[in-house]
């Protein structure tokens, strides 16, 4: 089931889809049409992994519902962000999200809950780099820097993925000791019932 951990997941995905789709549009002269192409499938590639891993674990049975949920995410990223370089980057990160949806459902099939965790919080991390990535190729080979102020913007990211990932590992370690507490309390509290109406 759905918990508070898949909404931050969740959440997290599209907070950091909306800054990459916003520098994106205000760099967008910057990059060649090959460079969006790159960020847009390594974007696309990584959210559909994240995404695939979690909805595979969540809907462990049910290799069809996870893998359309994580292909639809995947898709909706790296279309998105491929979105202001036209449609060559477009193609580029809807087939990599599409890709990695599939990989992470089949993926988070396999793993258990805990395994899961480390993985989403990777493939989570590797998504909020893609900001790097667009700091690096946006940069113009013959600039200089002149003031120790560009320092400042790396190390904000830096703490706002850190909150990102020992939050969530936190919140998801959280919320697997709670199941597995319930769990023992429900089987020790079920009781057989036959048909003549006696419990045993």
């Amino acid at each position: 089931m759905m918990g508070f951990y898949h909404a931050f997941i969740l959440g997290s995905i599209v907070l950091v889809t909306f800054l990459i789709v916003t520098l994106m549009a205000r760099k967008r002269k910057a990059f060649a049409p090959m460079q969006g192409m790159i960020i847009s499938m390594f974007f696309g590639m990584n959210v559909g992994l994240t995404a695939g891993i979690l909805f595979g674990v969540t809907y462990q049975g049910n290799l069809f519902l996870s893998t359309l949920f994580a292909m639809t995410i995947g898709v909706f990223a790296g279309s998105l962000c491929g979105l202001c370089f036209g449609i060559l980057p477009i193609i580029e990160g809807l087939m990599a999200g599409l890709m990695g949806g599939m990989m992470g459902a089949m993926v988070g099939e396999m793993l258990r809950v805990e395994q899961s965790i480390s993985f989403v919080q990777i493939f989570l991390f590797l998504s909020i780099c893609t900001i790097f990535l667009i700091a690096i190729l946006g940069t113009p080979k013959n600039t200089r820097v002149k003031e120790r102020k560009w320092l400042l913007k790396p190390l904000a990211l830096l703490i706002f993925a850190s909150f990102l990932i020992i939050g969530g590992n936190s919140i998801a370690e959280k919320d697997t000791i709670q199941k597995d507490r319930s769990v023992p309390e429900n089987h020790h509290s079920g009781m057989m019932e036959f048909p003549n109406g006696t419990n045993v």
